[in-house]
């Protein structure tokens, strides 16, 4: 035994972690297995290997397949920086397998591990952070550097309140999402990955020296989307999280959708690879039997995959007045007891290509609320964004802010509101983040989609000034200390994450202070018609099933 390997107590296996200054990260632990193309993954309890024998975890697993170049892409979202694949890769590219990619990594404080340590029996353990990757359901991976947890383990040490870092895999895209009635799939493949994950956090993270009872689940963008999503849908009995904080993305940024919707988006993809005109059986052939490279990279880089309404996983439609409902279950489920959500000020920088960048944004805008608003209502929201400004520069800005609160400002406020107003009361908090992106890119000088991401984590640490430094210690803190269970804010307050640090702000006053009371004009308009309006901005697909008709 070296000072770098585990005894586990429940995997039943020595581990050799990989370390940093003051952690040690075991990768690459299987904890599903997947049988087949479209099947549901089902627990794995064992590690490969000799039981005698040490298990390496210090190479990272594969990556669900996905299209070449999407980690690169996605740091695009916060700069023109490089950011090459780390130590713990098997490959010089990144290696990703369908079958073989469903794992967590664990990173862990120092004191945890060392020779003939054994963890799990006799004490309460530390604290658990489970991190769960954006990506738009599309592409993402806890092997990607923009998305480790070592920093964040390491500054919980060393501000004396340590956690343990768990970072889960699911199948994304294509792979994790398709649903179709003509293949006999119900889709949802990603989201039952990530339900194994935390279960496997439960049963066995006491053997790393955590607390099984005392998980704290984040995750930005689709990540955020997916933590939303499990709050609304049918997990079992046994909890998956007792705390979350939801960034940048609730389930109806994704809203789960219809058989019928789903068969419109399997058609898609059949014409994205050629299929389109085969005869059934042809068809489902190729889609079986072609390499899962080749499939992927014959598909767009993202896609608007979502989750199925299939009857068992998720039993009805996911709305935002049900979860801005008090008295309505939907989001809020007895065992998830701590609730917190927000966003960017200028999360709506991840609509750019579909929204911002259409010559005929404008037009499209009008169109739009002319269908679901009324011509004061319409009237009102144009006027509180300043739609048309007299200079197109800056209607380009404002139409990027109405993006950004249509999308991630207005749910947060409504999924804050059904917390806080859940009977029995739930605990409910808030953030938003107003950090300006230094990082020289198509976001520099904003609030931007993902900025957030990388100061909790640390990753662009050597493209950041001073200032946003401290920003960042201050951010990790502050959600070092929720999942220590130190709460998040006084009730009545909201939690403003500026390029000055981190502040408290009356919850009263922060719409007229940061957002111009653009909230209070959004929500006298009403946040279901609403989205309605920025579905439709942003071209989504419309509802098929006449019951989610407005």
């Amino acid at each position: 035994m070296t000072k770098h390997t585990l005894k586990h107590s429940t995997l039943n296996r020595a581990l050799r972690g990989s370390p940093s200054a003051s952690t040690v990260q075991f990768r690459n632990l299987k904890f599903a297995s997947i049988s087949g193309r479209w099947q549901d993954s089902v627990p794995n309890e064992n590690l490969p290997g000799d039981p005698q024998a040490i298990f390496d975890a210090t190479k990272f697993g594969p990556s669900c397949p996905q299209k070449h170049g999407a980690q690169a892409w996605d740091v695009t979202l916060t700069g023109n920086v490089k950011m090459p694949l780390q130590e713990g890769h098997q490959a010089s590219e990144e290696l990703m397998d369908e079958f073989d990619c469903l794992s967590v990594n664990v990173t862990v404080p120092s004191p945890c591990v060392g020779e003939g340590k054994q963890t799990g029996n006799n004490r309460k353990g530390l604290p658990v952070f489970v991190w769960v990757h954006g990506g738009g359901l599309s592409m993402g991976s806890n092997s990607w550097p923009q998305y480790d947890l070592t920093k964040f383990v390491e500054r919980s040490v060393e501000v004396g309140e340590p956690v343990i870092g768990v970072s889960l895999n699911y199948r994304v895209g294509i792979l994790g999402f398709l649903a179709s009635e003509e293949l006999g799939i119900n889709g949802n493949f990603g989201y039952k990955d990530q339900i194994l994950a935390f279960r496997w956090v439960k049963k066995h993270i006491a053997g790393f020296g955590g607390d099984p009872n005392n998980i704290t689940a984040a995750g930005e963008s689709a990540g955020g989307i997916s933590l939303s999503t499990l709050l609304c849908a049918d997990v079992g009995s046994q909890g998956l999280f007792e705390r979350v904080v939801v960034m940048s993305g609730d389930a109806t940024l994704r809203a789960p959708r219809s058989k019928e919707w789903h068969e419109y988006m399997y058609h898609d993809q059949l014409k994205f690879l050629g299929l389109d005109k085969k005869k059934t059986n042809e068809r489902k052939t190729a889609l079986a039997q072609m390499d899962a490279g080749v499939l992927v990279n014959k598909l767009p880089l993202a896609q608007h995959f979502c989750a199925c309404i299939d009857g068992e996983f998720l039993k009805n439609d996911v709305r935002l007045r049900f979860m801005g409902d008090g008295n309505h279950k939907q989001h809020k489920p007895d065992w998830c007891t701590e609730f917190v959500i927000g966003d960017t000020a200028h999360d709506g920088t991840i609509l750019k290509a579909r929204v911002l960048d259409n010559p005929d944004a404008l037009s499209l805008l009008r169109s739009v609320c002319a269908k679901h608003l009324s011509p004061f209502e319409t009237s009102n929201l144009l006027a509180a964004y300043n739609i048309p400004a007299p200079i197109p520069a800056q209607t380009y800005q404002n139409l990027l802010e109405l993006a950004s609160e249509l999308r991630f400002y207005l749910p947060t406020l409504t999924a804050y509101s059904g917390w806080k107003t859940a009977r029995p009361p739930k605990y409910s908090r808030r953030y938003h983040f107003h950090v300006h992106n230094p990082i020289e890119g198509s976001s520099t000088g904003l609030a931007s989609h993902e900025f957030d991401v990388a100061l909790l984590l640390n990753s662009y640490e050597s493209a950041l000034d001073e200032t946003r430094k401290e920003t960042a210690k201050q951010m990790r803190d502050q959600w070092i200390r929720f999942a220590n269970g130190k709460g998040w804010c006084e009730a009545g307050t909201v939690v403003v994450i500026g390029d000055g640090g981190v502040v408290m702000v009356d919850e009263k006053e922060y719409d007229d202070r940061y957002r111009g009371g653009r909230g209070k004009v959004l929500e006298s308009i009403g946040a279901e018609r609403l989205w309605a309006v920025a579905e439709a901005w942003q071209g989504v697909r419309k509802l098929e099933n006449a019951k989610a008709k407005i």
